[in-house]
């Protein structure tokens, strides 16, 4: 049997160890320290899980992210990050209007004659003349450089312009417009206990009899095209361990020493500053990043943003990246914290510094070629993998090494696979289930009264095979504990924050299609179903595999007859969508429907595979019209059914036109749905604005709603669209 060794036990060994594991192939893992995780890892401080430094989840990869959230539970949160610019505090990414606002006069005229001088013709050689030629040299001064320069240590035009192609953020009226990149995540994924080191501590459960801590690598016995053996210092003896495969995620410097090939590559150090801090919290951002480098700081988290669990109430502990050269860090940093009225002063309990030496590589304007050249040298060696950030000497996140662990191991495993096992095998025929399995995700949010009725309702339903999935937004009235004592059989999931309506049903959703559903009915909690209306839904989805959603009639709650909804239509002059269709006799029609609003909804799984998940962008209201949309243009049907009917409370769980949050998300989702489906964008978006102005604020006169109607508007215009969280493969 063939055996791999890996060096190192960062999440990138950890990774790859426990995917080769699952593969049924021997390894070892070999640390020098007395720890897992390197950069990934965390630990215990003053009673709160700490990370090492700041970290976070984030990918596009739906296949990744859905192995490591069955791995360890993670709530999802939208992303609020600060930054201070010239010790003020202003909004990530640099928003340039929101600067034009902050600066004087003279000093916006010389940023604007800056951009419009700019040369952009210069060679793009450089992070300076890259960043220059497309904003001026004005922003470079003001903003790109000093944080550039304090994160590397060298100057801007000794940084690679491959730096600014990957890292640079700059928010613009019009560049919010387009949808985001990975340097402009909107939201991200943090565990739910403990901290980011959960997902090297749950990797590690399941290896750690293969990996040998406190073991100091002292050399490679290495010749031609492979390398045969590692010698390993381990409790005072030396350990001879040869192997068929070897992955390096030591850094890049340290394997080329190994194997007599100096590489001229440099890390930059971070020291993590750890401030214990007596007030419950500090700060409202996930994180914060320092521009000017008159402070010390790159960026600092604060723990209890990313999860308040398992946290102690009183008190919190904000983690503060430094990578200049200070012989007090912990001094400096407090210094500079009080300067800018971040830190309070007087409450301080604790500090502490843990120095990591290789922790960012740096990106100068020769490192490519000399990478280029290294990575030809190793490549020589046929059984030698390198792997992770400080091995490829890459910017690289968990879910990339994650990714890289995969691809590694999966070409290990097709290299010691004998060539008859490659051959295709037919697969045993399936015998196929009589019912679709159908999940019914529920949103709730507090009034557990009607979350009671809704749930008794769905358990009297007559069809044979559905299992209930309850999503709880947060509640503050006990609805999670109430419905696992009342219902046991209902299947609770707590995201302990109001994440809003699209984001939380989105977890019932990954859950339910991870769990294999073929259909997801969509339910809100104020709503009551009778015993046949999965049965009338699914007798129609099973005549046309392109209907995509399945919308019964909606009646209003206590009546008979009376229709909340049979599906809506777009008007296109004012441009508007309508609740439910006005001729005569819509509502007892079957019929195609242009949207479907989302109180009762039965969803293929293929309208999930295809158009992905709901818009997190959305807080309530628009986000179905915006899903209707997207299944649409893949081509798929919204059937409207007029046998199954249900019942609507109606919005007893939003805020109603009353309230100024209504007002201010009403604005701010109009504008971004016009913004991603109107044709075209600009003038569909102003002639709707303008006819909400006119009907609501003229016609209807709801004037003092007006501020935060205009608060609405603006942030919609801001706020990053964003890509479309996908359906993990676990699903499919």
């Amino acid at each position: 049997m063939s055996k791999v060794a890996i060096l190192g036990a960062g999440i990138a060994g950890i990774s790859a160890g426990f995917l080769l594991k699952q593969r049924g192939i021997d390894f070892v893992v070999i640390e020098q320290q007395p720890y897992v995780g390197g950069l990934a890892r965390s630990f215990p401080w003053n009673g709160f899980p700490c990370d090492f430094a700041a970290h976070r989840l984030f990918t596009h990869d739906e296949h990744i992210l859905s192995q490591l959230l069955n791995l360890v539970p993670m709530g999802r949160h939208i992303r609020r990050s600060a930054l201070y610019l010239q010790g003020k505090p202003m909004r990530d990414p640099l928003d340039v209007l929101e600067l034009v606002r902050r600066q004087s006069l003279p000093r916006n005229l010389q940023m604007l004659g800056s951009f419009l001088i700019r040369n952009r013709h210069l060679p793009q050689d450089n992070f300076e003349n890259f960043v220059v030629s497309r904003y001026g040299r004005y922003l470079y001064e003001l903003f790109f450089r000093p944080y550039t320069e304090k994160l590397f240590g060298i100057s801007g035009a000794e940084v690679s312009s491959l730096w600014g192609q990957q890292k640079v953020r700059l928010a613009n009226p019009l560049d919010k417009f387009f949808e985001n990149t990975k340097n402009k995540f909107q939201y991200f994924y943090y565990p739910l206990h403990g901290a980011y080191g959960a997902i090297v501590d749950r990797l590690y459960a399941e290896i750690q009899d293969k990996v040998l801590l406190n073991s100091r690598l002292r050399g490679l016995t290495y010749e031609n095209t492979k390398v045969f053996s590692m010698e390993v210092e381990r409790q005072g003896q030396v350990h001879q361990i040869a192997a068929d495969h070897f992955i390096s995620t030591l850094p890049i410097t340290v394997t080329g020493r190994l194997l007599g090939h100096p590489v001229d590559l440099a890390f930059q150090k971070v020291d993590a500053v750890y401030l214990h801090i007596g007030q419950p919290m500090v700060s409202n951002n996930h994180w914060v990043y320092f521009i000017d480098d008159d402070i010390a700081i790159n960026r600092l988290v604060e723990f209890k943003n990313m999860s308040q669990l398992d946290k102690p109430p009183d008190s919190t502990v904000i983690c503060a990246e430094v990578t200049q050269k200070h012989h007090d860090p912990v001094g400096k940093v407090i210094e500079d914290l009080v300067r800018v009225k971040f830190l309070p002063e007087g409450k301080l309990l604790d500090s502490m510094v843990i120095r990591e030496n290789h922790a960012y590589p740096v990106y100068q304007r020769k490192y490519n070629q000399v990478l280029s050249d290294a990575q030809s040298f190793f490549n020589r060696y046929d059984n030698l993998y390198l792997l992770g950030r400080a091995s490829e000497f890459r910017h690289r996140e968990v879910d990339d090494n994650f990714s890289q662990a995969a691809e590694t191991v999966a070409l290990i495993a097709g290299r010691m696979q004998p060539l008859e096992v490659m051959m295709p095998v037919t697969a045993p025929l399936v015998q196929c289930q009589p019912f679709p399995l159908i999940h019914v995700v529920i949103l709730s949010f507090n009034n557990y009264g009607d979350t009671q009725e809704c749930l008794a309702s769905v358990a009297r339903l007559a069809y044979p095979r559905f299992r209930i999935v309850l999503v709880d937004n947060g509640s503050t009235d006990g609805t999670s504990n109430l419905v696992r004592k009342e219902f046991p059989e209902v299947t609770v999931i707590e995201n302990f924050q109001n994440l809003g309506v699209p984001s939380g049903y989105n977890v019932g959703f990954q859950y339910a299609l991870n769990d294999g559903a073929d259909f997801i009915f969509m339910l809100n909690n104020d709503t009551v179903v009778p015993p046949d209306l999965l049965d009338c839904l699914l007798d129609i989805a099973k005549q046309d595999a392109q209907i995509g959603i399945l919308m019964p009639k909606v009646l209003c709650y206590g009546t008979e007859n009376e229709v909340w909804s049979c599906g809506g239509e777009y008007r296109r002059f004012p441009p508007a969508i309508l609740m439910t269709s006005r001729r005569k006799n819509a509502a007892d029609e079957p019929r195609d429907l242009d949207y479907a609003p989302s109180c009762g909804l039965l969803i293929r799984k293929a309208a999930f595979e295809k158009a992905g998940l709901f818009d997190p962008g959305y807080f309530f209201i628009f986000d179905d019209w915006d899903f209707s949309e997207r299944i649409r243009a893949c081509g798929m049907l919204i059937r409207y059914v007029p046998t199954a009917k249900m019942w609507h409370k109606i919005s007893r769980t939003t805020q109603g036109p009353t309230s100024p949050l209504f007002w201010r998300t009403w604005a701010a989702s109009s504008v971004r749905f016009y913004r991603r489906h109107g044709h075209p964008v600009l003038l569909s978006l102003a002639i709707h604005i303008g006819y909400m102005v006119l009907r609501e604020f003229v016609f209807k006169r709801n004037g003092k709603y007006w501020k935060h109607f205009r608060l609405g508007i603006m942030e919609g215009l801001q706020k990053p669209l964003g890509q479309i969280p996908g359906m993990d493969s676990a699903g499919k």
